[in-house]
């Protein structure tokens, strides 16, 4: 495992930079002078019309002949052309005090990060463009999604800093917080048509609409949902267990998260994301 990954409690932003090493960016060029710091320095441009080139056929426009094609090959080529569609991605990250917990490698909540770190950087090294949203238990912040890796730079440099606020508010008691449907209507609102819409969540209090919430989003956007999963909900122990609820003490056994089989059942599109397993640049470990 890599010296630097964080003790599995705090989010930093070089943790999430290292991360864009999953999508061929760290040894770039291109990204080093903007991990630097600077605004300066060439920036690579929106990227050529894409062509394919065809032999002609009985009925084609000869207008879409390419001369220089037809020269090397010795017969009438022609060209169409393919429109460029960059993918818009929005990043959201569930920082309520219910993701801060852990029983092996991660805390929930850092997994949840350290996934949409990943997701962002291949959106970015596809030539999309990337923002954020981040929900804690008292507040949100939204980042508009912008090109070029200087934009996953500040949506890297948001999540650490929401992280670090949101783990100062889960140590607070009686914090009232959101429901997932109420974050999903939230999205809504920051959401381009057409966009994804990739949610990092535990799916712990999705409230009473959630359902709802995640059918009208997905009438304008793609959801990916990424289940953020504590190995207890993954693989439970087997016997039987002692566990403080309010001011009771509760026995009984654990079972296997259903979540999963759940959000599929909403049409959702959904990955688990295990909580112990520490992202390493050759893997998993």
């Amino acid at each position: 495992m890599s010296a630097s990954l964080t003790s599995g409690v705090e989010v930093s932003i070089e943790r999430l930079i290292e991360l864009a090493a999953f999508a061929g960016l760290a040894s770039s060029s291109s990204f080093a002078k903007s991990v630097v710091g600077s605004a300066s320095g060439p920036k690579l441009g929106d990227g050529g019309d894409i062509y394919d080139l065809r032999p002609f056929q009985d009925g084609d426009d000869p207008r879409q002949i390419d001369p220089g094609a037809s020269a090397r090959s010795g017969r009438p080529q022609l060209r169409s052309r393919h429109e460029q569609v960059d993918r818009t991605a929005l990043l959201v990250a569930d920082f309520r005090s219910s993701m801060f917990w852990g029983t092996q490698g991660r805390l929930r909540s850092v997994a949840a990060a350290e996934a949409l770190a990943v997701e962002g950087w291949q959106v970015v090294a596809g030539g999309g463009q990337v923002g954020c949203v981040t929900f804690r238990d008292d507040h949100f912040d939204n980042i508009a999604p912008k090109p070029r890796e200087a934009a996953m730079l500040s949506v890297a440099g948001a999540l650490a800093r929401s992280h670090d606020l949101a783990l100062q508010e889960a140590l607070r008691a009686n914090v009232e917080t959101p429901t997932l449907d109420v974050i999903l209507d939230r999205a809504i609102g920051f959401a381009r048509p057409g966009c994804d819409i990739v949610l990092a969540t535990g799916f712990d209090e999705p409230g009473d609409h959630f359902e709802a919430a995640a059918r009208t989003l997905m009438r304008k956007c793609r959801l990916t949902i990424l289940l953020v999963q504590d190995a207890l909900e993954i693989d439970p122990p087997e016997g039987v267990f002692s566990a403080k609820l309010g001011k009771s003490l509760k026995r009984g056994r654990l079972e296997a998260s259903t979540s999963a089989k759940e959000l599929a059942g909403f049409g959702i599109d959904v990955r688990v994301i295990p909580a112990a397993d520490a992202i390493d640049h050759g893997g998993l470990a």
